[in-house]
């Protein structure tokens, strides 16, 4: 960001301009001063007016980050006139999940994307959507965490946390791959062995399911897939695709137990740093580039299950949930036991959004 420091000549010399007599000369120190208050006045100006937001997320190009991402980038570009321009770092380029949060708690970095689950850690509440069918559908979802639930899950996350919960970018559930067998029971699921996240909800609930989990960062997931270090783990269909799972684990269960709500967040240091109109900016182009996201999930699904079973060999089973349902319900009532009575409230708060 350049500062404006006046006119100057063709030589990059600052011009001499001789005093008016009507308005009488400022001479010798006082002129110093009047002059470099002007420099930092027309400085911080031309400043303010390019000011960056630099987003990173661990997503690759094309996937729900990256539309969100985008659509955040243009929107606010738009709806700023220019002053607020954002900067996108895909692909891992500023670390994984929980690196970004620490970032943006650090101050080195400005907004993120980062799934619930990794959020956890910073701020325990948001573990409540890393419930295993916390959330029945996407409707249900969408009117628990655009409404008032939502405010009460995140509301205080700025003082506690000192970052910002913008928007949820979008809403995806969770599915089962592995490369070694279709999955048509429970049965049938224990025999493998799974990576899940570094997120004590989700290790307990891959327990309940009755598998030994194993958990890993996102960042080594692929590659322990691979490796044959695990035998699947669960992505929404979206990431799977755009992720390449597919191209090394050839069997999928729609399971849809977990719901995956990747936070839009920015730091509380940036946000103090905006003006009104700004803040106010932000969280529109955050809802315009939440749609898009939405969109992308919801409408891309059952296209992309086709093309995982017909072009790239993929065997998608539809279990039985009821007896993965009747698991998850133990996994919640320990964690209300575990956590108190606020979590135990916001559980039935959530259960009872029609």
């Amino acid at each position: 960001m350049g500062y404006v420091s006046g006119s100057r000549d063709a030589g990059g010399s600052p011009r001499r301009t001789h005093p008016q007599p009507t308005v009488g000369h400022i001479g010798g120190p006082v002129a110093v001063v009047v002059a470099i208050a002007l420099w930092l006045v027309l400085g911080a100006a031309g400043a303010r007016a390019e000011q960056a937001l630099r987003l990173g997320f661990a997503l690759a190009q094309g996937s729900p980050h990256d539309t969100f991402a985008e659509t955040f980038r243009e929107e606010l570009g738009r709806l700023t006139a220019g002053s607020l321009q954002v900067e996108n770092y895909c692909c891992f380029k500023l670390g994984g999940d929980q690196e970004l949060v620490r970032k943006l708690q650090l101050g080195t970095l400005d907004a993120t994307i980062v799934a619930q689950n990794n959020v956890g850690p910073f701020f325990p509440k948001i573990d409540l959507l890393s419930l295993p069918y916390i959330l029945r559908d996407h409707e249900h979802a969408v009117r628990v965490l655009d409404g008032p639930v939502g405010q009460q899950l995140w509301g205080d996350m700025p003082e506690v946390a000192g970052v910002h919960v913008i928007t949820i970018a979008y809403i995806a559930f969770r599915h089962i791959f592995n490369t070694q067998r279709p999955i048509a029971t429970q049965a049938d699921f224990e025999q493998l062995k799974y990576r899940v996240p570094r997120n004590a909800v989700m290790v307990d609930t891959y327990k309940a399911f009755g598998a030994d989990p194993v958990p890993l960062a996102w960042s080594e997931t692929l590659t322990a897939v691979q490796t044959g270090t695990v035998d699947g783990g669960d992505l929404p269909v979206d990431v799977i695709y755009s992720q390449r799972f597919h191209e090394v684990a050839k069997h999928l269960a729609l399971t849809g137990h977990f719901a995956m709500t990747p936070a839009f967040l920015v730091s509380d240091r940036f946000m103090r740093g905006l003006s009104a109109s700004e803040h106010t900016a932000v969280y529109a182009a955050a809802r315009v580039a939440a749609a898009a996201a939405r969109a992308q999930v919801t409408s891309r699904e059952a296209t992309i299950l086709d093309v995982l079973a017909s072009d790239h060999g993929v065997g998608i089973t539809r279990p039985d949930k009821t007896p993965f349902i009747a698991a998850a319900s133990t996994v919640k009532q320990t964690f209300a036991a575990q956590r108190g009575s606020e979590y135990d409230a916001l559980i039935k708060a959530i259960h009872d959004v029609e």
